[in-house]
């Protein structure tokens, strides 16, 4: 049997980022065979404004990869903008109880609660014109009595003895013009994509560690254009977020900062400046250093080093208040007495050195930057960085390194027949 070729393709508002890998059974991991990004084209702050030009980015990436493999692409994993999505948590319970007050919970009272879960998502879709494309179980409940008021969080309910159990999920819609539109680029490059989710589910069940997601934790994709933040306790998804800022905005203001005007040949230099001198963290010499926007160093526009750090500084540190502030005014979050332990941060913007320190000072938690640990043939540090977190982890999450299923393989055949482009996944774990 030949082996089995995967892309996974994440679609970001300032990059597109793809991989191709192959699992290795053995080591019950994956094996990245080559890498490849390119500039979003197409997209304007995540929405699709220009399929021609998002198609012929797409292609880009995809022709290169399979080029550098020099075989067939078996499947194809997609991430999509959350701008175009909608998520929520929705909670359902199931009386399992026979004439002696309990019964054991079985695989299959497990299966018709999901698919009752899932019908009930899929009435209510077609008000918000969208689909479902992806949905986590974050946890089960057994209720050993009648009486609901005692209760306990099982990481799999089969074979318990209980009166019913309950199942709360996570689930994500999205708007069916953007699957459509994306199914129809994807169809003219020859190219169908089996499963599709969010960058922020692969990408936050790969950088957080199972341990900080049980004792509670934030993820922070601080990508280009909008951080993404999810919030974890006892291992499941308690609130997501997204706020409409990021590393572009870090961008504009060293632009502001020279006096320059907002147009896309400064945003060009500017962003060579803020890769070359990626470094938050001040040193005694960088006040006798200057930077030119401009290639004449003979110019008198220019900042001195520890101007423009104390630039991006402002502009990162603002963002995260931001975040913390909306965590804050969050009365549900706060009513269950949800909190978190740690910080970790992923994304093309969370490479920026200091990051973390600063993510620390504003959230008062320890805080530490994830990259993905690529087992890889290729250039192991060109990829193993902030930004391929959320892609890397979404080759594992549909890959089946992450995601642990309790229900019957039958049961999955029979749901993903339902769902197209839907794979039930139990979060993981130890």
């Amino acid at each position: 049997m030949g082996r089995k070729i995967t892309l996974a393709l994440d679609l970001g508002s300032y990059e597109l980022k793809g991989i191709v890998f192959e699992i290795v059974e053995f080591k019950n991991s994956i094996h990245v065979l080559a890498a490849k990004k390119e500039r979003s084209l197409g997209l304007e702050n995540g929405s699709i404004k220009n399929p021609e030009a998002l198609k012929k980015q797409i292609a880009n990436v995809v022709d290169p990869l399979i080029s550098e493999v020099g075989d067939y692409i078996d499947e194809v994993y997609l991430s999509i903008p959350p701008v175009n999505t909608f998520c929520n948590n929705i909670v359902k319970s199931m009386n399992v109880a026979d004439s002696k007050g309990s019964s054991l919970i079985t695989n299959n009272d497990v299966s018709q609660l999901t698919e009752k879960i899932i019908e009930d998502i899929k009435r209510g879709t077609s008000e918000h014109e969208s689909t479902l494309i992806d949905f986590i179980i974050n946890e089960y409940r057994v209720y050993p009595t009648s009486n609901k008021v005692h209760s306990e969080i099982v990481d799999n309910p089969v074979s318990l003895a209980a009166f019913s159990f309950s199942m709360e999920m996570f689930y994500v819609l999205a708007k069916t013009y953007i699957l459509t539109t994306l199914q129809s680029i994807f169809e003219e490059l020859e190219i169908l994509f089996d499963r599709c989710t969010v960058p922020y589910i692969p990408g936050a069940l790969k950088a957080v560690p199972y341990t900080a997601r049980k004792n509670g934790a934030l993820y922070l994709d601080f990508g280009a254009s909008f951080t993404d933040c999810v919030i974890f306790k006892n291992n499941s998804i308690v609130h997501y977020f997204s706020l409409p800022f990021g590393g572009y905005h870090v961008t504009s203001d060293i632009i502001k900062a020279f006096g320059k005007s907002v147009d896309d040949k400064n945003f060009e230099k500017a962003e060579k400046i803020k890769k070359k001198y990626g470094n938050l963290i001040i040193d005694a010499e960088d006040s006798q250093k200057n930077v030119y926007i401009e290639q004449d160093l003979l110019s008198d526009n220019f900042l001195t080093l520890e101007q423009l750090k104390l630039v991006m500084q402002e502009r990162v540190r603002e963002i995260f208040t931001l975040v913390k502030d909306e965590i804050d005014k969050n009365h549900s979050l706060s009513a269950r007495g949800i909190t978190f332990s740690q910080v970790v941060l992923a994304g093309g913007s969370a490479k920026l050195e200091g990051v973390g320190d600063i993510a620390g000072e504003v959230f008062g938690v320890p805080s530490l930057v994830a990259t993905p640990f690529i087992d890889s043939g290729i250039d192991f540090e060109e990829i193993n960085t902030p930004e391929f977190v959320p892609v890397y982890g979404l080759a594992e999450y549909f890959a089946g390194d992450i995601r642990k299923p309790v229900l019957s393989s039958g049961f999955l055949n029979r749901l993903v027949g339902k769902i197209k482009t839907i794979f039930f996944k139990k979060k993981g774990g130890e």
